[in-house]
């Protein structure tokens, strides 16, 4: 009765508590969750701490590559040559791989050719179909569970029969099933729809795995495959690199180009972390400042029940019993919060570990709020019951110092980190053109009619532009090769990476030059193309066929290519100014030695950002070739999109009629790429939110106590003449001092911590001055609007009533 007493005279301080504390402890729970499944990622293989990834890193001059894959069959023969080495398993990714199931033809992204050790590595559970005899036999192909039945309508499909058609390759091949797989869990790397038998091809490029022994010193293994390596090439200079990743380590370590699927970031779970903290320390620093502020109000009330024989531990024990009230609901309603929201994030918490994960925790906040309610009983004046005079800004201080300066720190990192998002879509071209249309990955036969496509698309008033490039918006750029140049030294090792485009993509993509025009004219046929493919098929394979090669040079080799630079290719040839390169006699020394035949640089282009800015823009080659530009974009006419659809899916099955059309919008494939800084970006705008809106829920509380504790001296300066106006200046002035020394603690740190956030990108933001002067003003007013609410309520009181109560 005493408690529900207590309560309901102390309701407001109550609300304020449960609030905050649920609220943090919501917080603290979705984060544990989701910390716990990204740290589960790929360790539900039994042999998760020996598996490793195989890559190399590849430096060509100016230019360094480190993909998630490897080239050629020489993986396989590991085991063979290192006895630490059980197993090597390879996974070949179809690309953009096109599945005909009975009348139903779709992509996959997701399927790849292997080995039969595939399911000796790895502890992908088998439904049906013998897992030791997998991928013995060609044409065999193992099946999702949840595509299996999407398309069959039953996962009894042995037997039956899909085909499979590279995406550049435009043979159509019978797989037989042998088997089905469940779906891989969603905390794996990648998550494979088709698996099919291996095929010998020496130019494969193959995410490459390897089982170890136990105990094996993995950096010493890597060290010697590395000798071995530059014994056996010593004509490669300089020799890749070669590493050794663990897979435990892929999904949160690993952002290397070609990864299977998009990968987690540590930085991510560090900056959840942080703020889950912050949160919860904001929350138990106004619970703190409360439950003093009540213990000073009670002091009167415990000095004399101290006198009257009640010990300390008999007070704790009496107060712990109304906190554990507040801490129970805490729990109770954050609990819930969390249930909510982990559902709206996917977040599995049925699992039984991860349910007592979350009572540890939920029983470690009650008792720490416990701890926290009885320690100013052990440490204050109320266990001696003397009397002492308390400083009215003693209680809360420090804590409101601290909580404002991480309020002014989230703030900061909201803003710093929305600028830089804003900062890389203005710099990517047409980023934010919502009027253009990437159709990406597409089939070699599609690629093929490009041409074709382009021409009909044209034709209708809703299609503004059609252009092409070898990448998507975003994507990386790998291919590179030596050069020959009017003018510069040919080094080895030297190299440029290649861009190729249609011949319109400069002009579409709203890129003027800095020297030189990129109005290319006439540019080759894709007739001119496979002719110069098949001329250098010939010449590589030292042809005897003489008649057919002097045949395919009449037709090709009057043509005169036309290249054009970028600013960083002229940096690493050394020349500074741009129109000097322009009219050069250049070559790509491809190792296709017609696809791209002697001409002249045309013009010299800026670093136009077309690629991901998480690294340096690359010195680029860039040449109109149609035959490997596999993404194609479509610029269409504002006010016309619903015109402009309905003509490309006319358009498309008319000219491609074998294939799917799949498309996302430009500003679609940029936010994509920077999926993860967007998700950082909405986690630490709602972190700055959560405390300000604690932190103010904080200052309410200490400024209706101090005005309390205050009645008297108000009272009297109203009886002496003072202004209402007087009076919330004088009660507003110390709550402003304190804002104004968390702003100057906070600033330095937010600068530091948004400094090295900044480090993740070639291309990033500056740190202004009025990021962080804008952060304090809006800590400033909010904690003035909240402090001025109690501050006028005090003041506008009449003085007489105020002297009669107190």
């Amino acid at each position: 009765m005493k408690i529900i007493k207590s309560i309901q005279k102390r309701w407001r301080w109550i609300t304020i508590n449960i609030v905050g504390l649920s609220t943090a402890l919501a917080c603290v729970l979705i984060i544990s969750l989701f910390v716990i499944q990204e740290y589960s990622y790929d360790r539900f293989h039994s042999n998760a701490n020996r598996i490793y990834r195989l890559t190399t890193e590849n430096i060509n001059g100016a230019t360094s590559d480190h993909p998630a894959r490897v080239s050629g069959l020489w993986p396989g023969e590991l085991p063979n040559e290192y006895p630490e080495v059980l197993k090597v398993v390879q996974l070949v990714p179809f690309k953009n791989a096109i599945i005909t199931i009975g009348e139903n033809k779709f992509y996959s992204k997701n399927t790849f050719c292997t080995d039969s050790t595939f399911f000796d590595v790895f502890d992908f559970p088998v439904l049906s179909g013998n897992p030791e005899s997998a991928f013995n036999q060609p044409r065999q192909v193992f099946i999702a569970r949840s595509m299996a039945l999407k398309y069959f309508g039953t996962t009894d499909v042995i037997g039956k029969e899909i085909s499979i058609q590279h995406q550049q390759n435009p043979e159509v091949l019978l797989y037989t099933i042998q088997g089905v797989m469940e779906d891989f869990p969603a905390n794996s790397h990648f998550h494979a729809e088709l698996l099919t038998s291996s095929v010998d091809d020496s130019n494969r490029w193959a995410y490459t795995y390897l089982l170890m022994k136990k105990n094996t010193d993995v950096e010493n293994l890597r060290q010697r495959i590395q000798t071995s390596w530059e014994e056996e090439n010593e004509s490669e200079i300089p020799s890749p690199t070669i590493f050794l990743q663990k897979l435990t380590h892929i999904h949160l370590y690993s952002h290397k180009s070609r990864e299977m699927e998009k990968n987690g970031d540590i930085l991510t779970i560090i900056l959840l972390i942080c703020g889950a903290l912050i949160i919860l320390f904001i929350a138990l620093m106004n619970f703190v400042n409360l439950n003093n502020v009540q213990l000073i109000s009670a002091q009167k009330t415990l000095r004399i029940k101290k006198i009257h024989g009640a010990t300390t531990t008999i007070l704790a024990m009496e107060h712990m019993k109304q906190t554990l009230l507040v801490s129970a609901v805490s729990v109770i309603l954050g609990g819930f919060i969390a249930l909510q929201f982990s559902r709206i994030l996917s977040l599995n918490i049925i699992h039984n570990r991860q349910i007592i994960i979350l009572l540890i925790l939920s029983v470690f906040f009650v008792l720490a709020i416990l701890f926290l309610s009885v320690i100013p009983l052990f440490t204050n004046s109320v266990s001696s019951g003397a009397k002492k005079k308390i400083n009215r800004r003693t209680p809360y201080v420090v804590p409101l110092i601290v909580q404002y300066t991480l309020a002014v720190i989230a703030i900061v990192g909201t803003l710093v980190l929305q600028r830089q998002m804003n900062y890389l879509n203005h710099i990517h071209p047409e980023a934010n053109n919502a009027n253009i249309i990437v159709i990406k990955d597409n089939p070699w036969m599609a690629v093929q009619r490009y041409g074709q496509l382009k021409n009909e698309l044209l034709r209708n008033p809703s299609i503004e532009n059609v252009t092409a490039a070898m990448e998507e918006p975003g994507g990386d750029i790998l291919d590179h090769s030596p050069f020959t140049m009017e003018g510069i030294e040919k080094k080895q090792g030297q190299s440029l990476s290649i861009l190729t485009i249609d011949s319109n993509f400069f002009k579409t993509m709203g890129i003027e030059p800095l020297a030189g025009t990129i109005d290319l004219g006439y540019t080759p046929s894709q007739e001119w193309e496979r002719n110069a493919f098949e001329l250098s098929k010939l010449h590589d394979s030292k042809s005897e066929n003489h008649e057919r090669i002097k045949e395919l040079e009449d037709l090709v080799g009057n043509y005169r290519e036309k290249y054009i630079l970028n600013a960083s290719a002229l940096k690493t040839l050394g020349i500074e100014n741009p129109q000097d390169a322009v009219g050069k006699n250049f070559r790509l020394d491809f190792f296709w030695s017609d696809i791209f035949p002697q001409g002249d640089i045309v013009a010299v282009v800026p670093d136009f950002h077309y690629t991901n800015l998480h690294n340096e823009e690359k010195p680029l080659a860039i040449v109109s070739r149609k035959m490997f530009n596999y993404c194609f974009l479509i610029s269409i006419k504002p006010g016309m999109h619903k015109e402009a659809l309905a003509t490309l899916h006319n358009t498309w099955s008319e000219i491609n009629p074998e294939y799917p059309l799949e498309y996302e919008y430009i500003t679609d494939s940029y936010r994509i790429i920077y999926g993860g800084e967007y998700a950082q970006t909405r986690v630490i705008s709602l972190f700055a939110l959560l405390s300000i809106l604690i932190s103010a829920l904080g200052i309410f509380a200490m400024a209706a106590f101090s005005m309390q504790r205050r009645v008297k001296e108000i009272g009297i300066r109203r009886v002496n003449g003072a202004t209402i106006a007087n009076i919330v200046i004088l009660l507003n002035k110390d709550f402003v001092a304190l804002v104004f020394i968390a702003f100057a603690i906070a600033t330095p740190v937010a600068w530091f911590a948004m400094h090295k956030w900044l480090e993740n990108f070639a291309y990033k933001t500056t740190l202004s001055w009025w990021i962080f002067a804008l952060a304090g003003i809006i800590v400033f007013i909010t904690a003035m609007l909240t402090v001025s609410t109690q501050s006028w309520h005090a003041a506008t009181r009449n003085p007489v009533e105020s002297l009669r109560d107190e």
